[in-house]
């Protein structure tokens, strides 16, 4: 008798076909082939690369062949081991699900928000471009009734496509087994992997497999030469005396398989080149073998690929998100290699034999559950979610939750709504059309959506150059300067009018220079700064943490009326800004007469009290102030300086308050520069104006704390104007983007290419980066610097173990076009998104 709790492995063997060298025929060659297919450009709908280049290939031994110009293509990816649908959909409004996910739980500031009440994992950043897009179907509380919660029978069940009785076929075979009417076609399904899984096995018909690796087998680079024909004849003649095969005897059937793989082989060798690598990740290479094949147009409606193990009993924080950026990068690399013309014919759906518990258990993991969330995306679908989102209310340690969508009705709706219909000859009785799609396939849609926001703000008249101000505070929620005196709350956006405002001119403004405050938020969140008008960006600019105050500067373009939204993610959050500059317009023939122009300069230390660097070696009292020397040090000029760029950074205070910074010569101002924690070292960018004497005052207003400041830049008639972009991420390590995904480990650089992406030109001589570090080992230190110097010592960012921390950079640019960040302790993922350039 079978084990009802056998592992996934154990349960996937028992649920997969393995191909039996005794039984070849031509549904089997594939299986011998190991076909890795070439890149894309082979044949565009309406034509197959076979009839083209396997030499003495009859079309009408083969399959049925191209597909035709409205038929879809299905990918079904398969998450074996029982995914955590609440750490992948994640339901951030709920805080049953905090209480009983613990540990395990994702804070709302890490997830990816697709509204008030739910965020993404914060590794599914190809998921979320298809949301935003209106292209993902998130369908809530799949699962069944019959649920056991045992690997075998649940991974049966969901194979199977239904719900009772002994499985012997598959929903994907049993709809093969209509739409070839018990014709063989080697091209109408296969399984990307290295055996047959049930659910594409049919009564009368079956799926091919096609191992993951390059199509060799014996066949030589150069198989078009005149030799090699020859000798492929040679090997056909033996194989097919008189010209075919017979295929009553095993010899027959075995010499069938051979041609084939002779003539597939040949026809796929040279479509991936010998030095090209498929992907380390077994389901990246999986997804890459799947856009080829379909790009190749060989008649495939369905592609199917799976990979785990999801199975976390204990240490999912250590692996449900490596399986997320698996997820995630195999998406990525699917819709990157697919050609354009297919990506309106393609829809990608997942599929897991059940979900995890709600409640975590003893071992930092969870246990079988019951209904999770599930994924369809594509250009004809119809975005949004769909059933019901289980409810958590009530459940006992360990309960599970209910299932709202029955797993036929989500297969149903996908074999109507997109494969053409059958879903009711293969699972009979009554269904619900979940109604996923809005359109159906066609080559006329425009199916991929775009990479990242791109940026065209308008900067009419040329280049802005930079007006310090002694910092000026224009909002607060706390007291209603600026705006409501209420708290923003989850998913509210709020609009700061900047153009007009404090001294600042009512036109001609493209950006502004603010520190931004978070003060005691409810909960962990995240806030995004950008231009009025224009559509809100995937980034964050500031990540307040709950119950404390957190600041970040940065440099936002202001929009068309004059001002600048800020939108908060989760719970509430007061917020005040201060004004520290704004960016305007040169004259018409982009001239200046203000010193206005930014001058990058390689990251040095100008001032350490720990060391005395620039002040006497002491610590700095509350309400003492710190007189800094900045002209004439760092590459700063001795004169003709407006302002100066620093990263300031809170050494151990002993207590909690804030630091203000402001030129000589002046009154202090009611603003804060630098919020401090007790015991922390928390860092932050500030662009100063420089007094007379060329000189800053620096104020700590309580306790004691040392204080370091790296100068990056300054502000003179010589150096570079600024052009604001709408904020684009440049940097993502969890998903790849400008980087190898992998954390980045203790010692380790990642250089990041910035010019000639997301609006900044060749040529920019410096960029301004929100530099984020997500959840690094240990505390740290991260350095941006040009790429090709010598990294300084100083710091841009220092960020503590476990959290989610932002500093906003302003990056000179290496010769190359690149900025190089260290890491100093510890592995952390790193994100850049990128808001303006100089040059």
């Amino acid at each position: 008798m079978l084990d009802p709790d056998i592992s996934t492995a154990d349960a996937m063997r028992h649920l997969h076909r393995p191909v039996d060298a005794s039984s070849l025929d031509r549904r089997r060659f594939l299986q011998l082939v190991g076909m890795g297919m070439g890149a894309g450009a082979l044949a565009g709908p309406g034509s197959s690369v076979l009839d083209a280049l396997v030499p003495g290939h009859d079309p009408s031994a083969w399959a049925a062949g191209p597909i035709g110009a409205e038929d879809g293509v299905v990918v079904v990816i398969g998450m074996y081991g029982g995914n955590d649908g609440l750490n992948t959909v994640v339901p951030i409004d709920d805080g049953l699900y905090y209480d009983q996910h613990g540990a395990l739980a994702i804070d709302p500031g890490d997830t990816l928000p697709l509204d008030s009440n739910t965020g993404l994992n914060p590794a599914l950043t190809e998921f979320k471009r298809f949301w935003d897009a209106g292209q993902l179907a998130i369908v809530e509380g799949v699962g069944h009734a019959q649920d056991e919660f045992s690997h075998f029978s649940s991974m049966a069940k969901w194979m199977a496509g239904q719900t009772t009785g002994l499985p012997t076929s598959g929903w994907i075979g049993r709809w093969l087994d209509d739409y070839l009417g018990g014709e063989k076609d080697l091209y109408a399904a296969a399984e990307i992997g290295h055996s047959l899984p049930l659910h594409l096995i049919g009564n009368r018909s079956a799926a091919t497999t096609v191992p993951v690796g390059q199509p060799r087998f014996g066949v030589p680079r150069d198989w078009r030469s005149e030799q090699d024909r020859a000798m492929f004849a040679s090997i056909r003649d033996a194989a097919a005396p008189g010209g075919s095969p017979d295929m009553s005897t095993w010899l027959g059937r075995v010499g069938a398989a051979q041609i084939d793989q002779l003539d597939v082989a040949a026809t796929l060798s040279p479509i991936i080149p010998e030095s090209e690598q498929l992907p380390a990740d077994q389901i990246v290479a999986k997804l890459e073998i799947a856009a080829r094949l379909i790009n190749a147009n060989l008649g495939f409606r369905v592609l199917s690929a799976g990979f785990g193990d999801f199975d976390s009993h204990a240490g999912q924080p250590a692996q449900h998100p490596v399986r997320m950026r698996e997820l995630n990068s195999a998406i990525q690399r699917f819709f990157s290699t697919l050609n354009a013309q297919w990506a309106g014919r393609v829809t990608v759906m997942t599929f897991s034999e059940f979900g995890r518990t709600p409640f975590a258990n003893d071992g930092a993991g969870t246990d079988h559950g019951s209904s999770a969330p599930h994924f369809v995306l594509g250009a004809g679908v119809k975005g949004g979610f769909y059933g019901e989102r289980p409810s958590l209310a009530g459940l006992q340690r360990w309960e599970r939750m209910p299932t709202h969508v029955d797993l036929r009705d989500y297969y149903g709706s996908v074999l109507d709504g997109w494969l053409g219909g059958g879903a009711g000859d293969v699972m009979p009785g009554a269904r619900t059309d979940l109604n996923l799609f809005a359109n159906g396939p066609s080559a006329e849609l425009n199916a991929l959506p775009p990479v990242s926001p791109q940026s065209d703000f308008p900067s009419p008249g040329g280049r802005a150059e930079f007006v310090a101000m002694s910092p000026q505070r224009i909002y607060d929620s706390r007291n209603g300067i600026g705006g409501p005196a209420a708290a923003i709350g989850a998913g509210q956006t709020v609009k700061i009018q900047i153009a007009g405002e404090g001294g600042i001119p009512a036109s001609g403004i493209t950006a502004v220079a603010v520190n931004l405050t978070s003060i005691r938020p409810g909960a962990n969140t995240f806030m995004t700064a950008y231009p009025t008008g224009q559509v809100r960006p995937e980034s964050s600019t500031l990540n307040p943490r709950a119950g404390s105050v957190v600041p970040n500067m940065t440099i936002v373009g202001v929009g068309a009326d004059g001002s600048i939204s800020m939108f908060n993610n989760r719970s509430y959050v007061d917020l005040t800004v201060d004004v520290l500059g704004y960016f305007q317009l040169g004259n018409s023939d982009n001239s200046f007469s203000s010193l206005g122009r930014m001058l990058p300069l390689s990251p040095s230390r100008i001032l350490d009290t720990r060391s005395g660097v620039g002040a006497p070696r002491a610590r700095v009292h509350g309400g003492r102030r710190l007189s800094l020397q900045v002209l004439g040090r760092g590459g700063v000029p001795v004169s003709g300086v407006q302002a100066v760029v620093l990263n300031l950074l809170s050494v151990k205070p002993t207590g909690n308050g804030f630091v203000t910074a402001w030129p000589s010569g002046t009154q202090k101002p009611g603003t804060a520069n630098l919020s401090f924690r007790e015991g922390r070292n928390i860092p932050n960018l500030t662009m100063c104006k420089v007094g007379s004497d060329g000189r800053i005052h620096l104020e700590s207003n309580a306790g004691q704390v040392d204080l370091v400041a790296d100068v990056v830049g300054c502000f003179t008639n010589a150096g570079q104007q600024l052009s604001p972009v709408a904020p684009a991420r440049l940097l993502d390590t969890r998903n790849g983007t400008g980087a190898p995904q992998q954390r980045v480990g203790a010692g380790q650089e990642v250089t990041l290419k910035v010019t000639g992406l997301a609006g900044v030109p060749a040529g920019a001589r410096a960029v301004a980066l929100n530099v984020s570090a997500v959840q690094p080992t240990h505390q740290t230190f991260l350095t941006v610097y040009p790429s090709g110097e010598n990294r300084p010592e100083a710091s841009s960012l220092n960020p503590d173990a476990g959290a989610v921390s932002a500093n906003l950079v302003i990056a000179k640019v290496g010769g190359d076009g690149s900025v190089t960040i260290f890491n100093n302790r510890g592995d952390v993922d790193l994100l850049a998104d990128v808001t303006a350039y100089f040059l």
